[in-house]
Order: structure tokens, then C-alpha cells, then sequence
């Protein structure tokens, strides 16, 4: 019974660890798709930004506010784009997708600079980026969700006094 029993498993336990794609090859599909919207974002085309987004995306700012939907995302990057200090760079940094193509997430870290409302001056948050890209089979990357995290500040290293030898 026993030998039946494992017998009858084995296909069911080759096939769940069977998957389609090549996480690797999704996660670079994924991030040469980020790089187009980041060229959307440097030219203020927002069709170009809007169309990465599901319409049921959520996007977590820094300050913790959650932005709901790609209209209200994309309402967001329309008032960003009208600051002309606006400017974000990313380095990519980890990810992961599934093998069955249809889920994965990257992190990146992100310069995100704005005018400061009080001085009038471009300042620069460093973030820490998530971002969740799912897909239908045969369709297109979607960001389901981003949440942005801004990084500490680098502490100063103090110099400790050094003692004299005796």
C-alpha cells in the first residue's frame, strides 16, 4: 500500500516543482520594463507611467500615506512632474519572481528629489523601494503595489579619544 500510495504522489510532487518561466529572465523582463517607466517619468509622459500600474494598485509613500487605484497614483506623479526639482534615480538591488510567472517583487534604492516647500531648494530622500509586479497568463507586467520606505540618516562617526599608553 505504501509503495502505491508514493507511486501515485510522485507525478503531483514533480509537477508543483515544475514551473514555466525562468525567474531570472522575469525579474531582468521586470526591470527593463521599470526602466521605460522611469524614461516616462524623466519626460512627464503620464500614459506612459499610468499604463504600468493595475487599476487597483496601492502605493505607499514614504510619510505612510497610501495612494489607492492608478488614477489616484497617477494623479500623484502629475503633481510631482509639475516640481522642477523632481528628479528620482534607482539602483536596482534584489528580487525574486515566481515559477510561475505570475508574481515577483524587486527592491531598489531610489534618490527621490523635490523642492523643499520652505527654503525653495532641491532636496533628496534616499528610499528603500518594494515593488510587486503581477501578470495573467499572456499579458503584461502589472505594478500591484510599491511601498517606499525612507532610509535613516547615515550616522556621523564620532571619534572616540584615544588613550595614552602609560
Amino acid at each position: 500500500m505504501k509503495k502505491v500510495l508514493l507511486a501515485s504522489l510522485a507525478p503531483m510532487v514533480l509537477l508543483a516543482g515544475c514551473g514555466g518561466a525562468d525567474p531570472e529572465e522575469s525579474v531582468a523582463a521586470i526591470r527593463h520594463t521599470e526602466q521605460s517607466q522611469l524614461d516616462s517619468i524623466a519626460s512627464g509622459d503620464l500614459v506612459g507611467i499610468a499604463r504600468l500600474y493595475a487599476d487597483d494598485a496601492k502605493l505607499v509613500r514614504p510619510d505612510g500615506t497610501v495612494l489607492e487605484g492608478g488614477v489616484a497614483i497617477v494623479e500623484e506623479y502629475d503633481a510631482l512632474l509639475q516640481d522642477p526639482n523632481f528628479a528620482l534615480t534607482t539602483e536596482p538591488l534584489e528580487g525574486w519572481a515566481s515559477t510561475a510567472d505570475d508574481l515577483a517583487v524587486v527592491t531598489s534604492h531610489v534618490d527621490f528629489t523635490t523642492t523643499d516647500p520652505e527654503t525653495g531648494e532641491p532636496v533628496t530622500m534616499p528610499l528603500y523601494s518594494t515593488t510587486t509586479w503581477a501578470r495573467d497568463t499572456g499579458s503584461t507586467w502589472k505594478i500591484v503595489s510599491a511601498f517606499n520606505v525612507a532610509m535613516a540618516p547615515a550616522e556621523e562617526a564620532v571619534e572616540e579619544p584615544v588613550a595614552e599608553a602609560e
